[in-house]
């Protein structure tokens, strides 16, 4: 056991590191040193196939015990399924480090920096895609820090943080130089940090928009005996909002606990909530649609939503463009009809295939709908809509969720601080409604304006602020490819040099 922990100790402190990194305790300074006790472990020396496997799991391991202990809440055999798949991806980027480092030494920083941005950005494609592995979620409590995601988004808060990482280590290898890199790298970041905070420009508009928290427990939810008890909370609070004056309340996904397009019943009493309360909703909602003949099921399921007019007029419904791996759909269902007979309590909603833009009281809004927060990519797309003078951004946008599942963990902080990170990347105010917590407004510069405590029952509400910048990120989206291809490069050219592994 003590040589096992001599070989490994490295990679595990590492984990332990990026894991408590992630967790809400104000401890985001430790990703900033992370990766050196794993720099350390591939400078020891020449590691085995063997070896690489082990150090991955543990890698793996350390990080998906602090981090997304919670997703055992609703399926433990998906935590492990995390767990195996992120160990295949650290393995792979394991062997390919360490081929560079030993083949091409002089290249190792670049080797380091261009393998890790890659295993973070191929996680936002295919259907098995889990973006929450970015080291730059650490950061999430430093603002100024955070202002630099306009300029790159998520690759680039992973460039500054893993170049630091390195000179960090190379200052154990006695290389004093090193100071003046980490010195001119805080310098300018924290730097640009400040004057965007000071100089962004931002419009004060009129908004009559609050977000609901209705805090309906999920053992409740899909009961039906628990119908009449759920609309009377919406009626409160619906009651409260107009009350103060607002027009538009946001609704959490799912929160009309039926197909609320389709069940008569249903339907008219959400119109007569809204009439009563003069009130316009915005809100999540299960959908079906016959299926093709060709399908293998008679109907296609969507997690939808829509706003809803004062007087109950549904507009066009929005689709989830992005599900929750085998959570709300099994993978390659397409590829693989007979997967259609798995069922592990999974949905199997369809997949929508465009962004719809709604309009209220001349703003202009796009909504996301849980998991799709953790997807830059797809906010770069909301980010506009097309009318007859061409493409122009939109007011705001509008994210609804439902974290019941997650409880009093952590989870629904770790999922709701993503929304600081949209905002600044997009430079757009976000409000956030989610069922049981935490619902948040975070204005262009990601400052939360108002937000609310888990498993509290309330509205909030704030200022919208409307920013005409459009950042250099929305312009350059797809240059992370760049570092994919120099970790290729540097992997192949690895196998034009005679040098031998120790």
């Amino acid at each position: 056991m003590l040589r096992f922990f001599k070989t490994y100790y490295l990679p595990l402190i590492a984990a332990l590191l990026l894991g408590v990194s992630r967790l809400p305790i104000y401890m985001g300074w430790l990703v900033f040193f992370a990766f050196v006790p794993l720099l350390s472990f591939f400078d020891g020396g020449y590691r085995s196939v063997k070896e690489h496997i082990i150090s991955a799991l543990i890698f793996s391991l350390g990080q998906t015990v602090l981090v997304y202990n919670w997703i055992a809440l609703v399926t433990p055999a998906g935590l492990v399924g995390i767990w195996l798949i992120f160990s295949l991806y650290y393995f792979i980027c394991f062997r390919i480090l360490q081929r560079i480092w030993y083949r091409l030494p002089a290249l190792r920083m670049p080797a380091f920096i261009s393998i890790f941005i890659s295993f973070e950005f191929l996680q936002n494609f295919t259907e098995m895609r889990f973006a929450w592995w970015n080291v730059g979620y650490s950061l999430a409590d430093y603002l100024p820090l955070l202002q630099a995601l306009d300029l790159g988004g998520m690759s680039l808060l992973a460039l500054l943080i893993l170049s630091l990482n390195y000179l960090f280590f190379q200052l154990t290898q006695k290389n004093s130089r090193a100071w003046i890199g980490i010195v001119l790298i805080f310098a300018l970041w924290y730097g640009y940090g400040r004057y965007r905070l000071l100089t962004l420009p931002m419009q004060e508009e009129s908004s009559a928009v609050a977000v609901m928290q209705p805090s309906i427990a999920q053992e409740d939810k899909w009961d039906n005996e628990q119908y009449q008890t759920i609309l009377n909370r919406y009626d409160e609070l619906c009651a409260q909002a107009s009350a103060e004056g607002y027009k538009l309340l946001i609704f959490p996904e799912a929160a009309i606990p039926d197909y609320l397009m389709l069940v008569p019943h249903i339907k008219q009493d959400f119109k007569e909530l809204l009439r009563k309360h003069e009130i316009a909703v915005f809100t999540g909602f299960p959908h079906a649609e016959s299926a093709p003949a060709q399908h293998p099921m008679p109907f296609l399921y969507y997690n939808a939503a829509t706003l809803f007019t004062q007087d109950g007029q549904a507009h066009d419904l929005y689709y989830k463009n992005i599900l929750v791996p085998v959570g709300e759909r099994m993978l390659w269902l397409k590829q693989f009809p007979i997967l259609w007979n798995l069922q592990f309590g999974q949905a199997n909603w369809e997949f929508g295939s465009s962004i719809t833009h709604y309009e209220f009281e001349g703003k202009e809004f796009s909504p996301s709908i849980c998991y799709e927060l953790a997807f830059p990519h797809f906010f770069q797309r909301a980010n506009f809509t097309k009318d007859k003078q061409g493409l122009h951004k939109v007011d705001y946008h509008v994210n609804i969720t439902n974290d019941a599942w997650f409880g009093t963990s952590y989870g629904p902080w770790l999922h709701g601080i993503m929304t600081r990170f949209r905002a600044i990347e997009s430079r757009l105010q976000f409000y956030r409604s989610a069922n049981t917590g935490i619902s948040m407004i975070v204005n262009p510069k990601g400052e939360i304006l108002a937000s609310t405590e888990l498993f509290e029952i309330k509205n909030i509400s704030a200022k919208l602020y409307t920013s005409n910048v459009i950042p250099l990120y929305t312009r350059i989206r797809n240059y992370p490819w760049i570092f994919v291809g120099i970790a290729g490069f540097l992997f192949v050219l690895s196998f034009l040099f005679a040098r031998r592994e120790p």
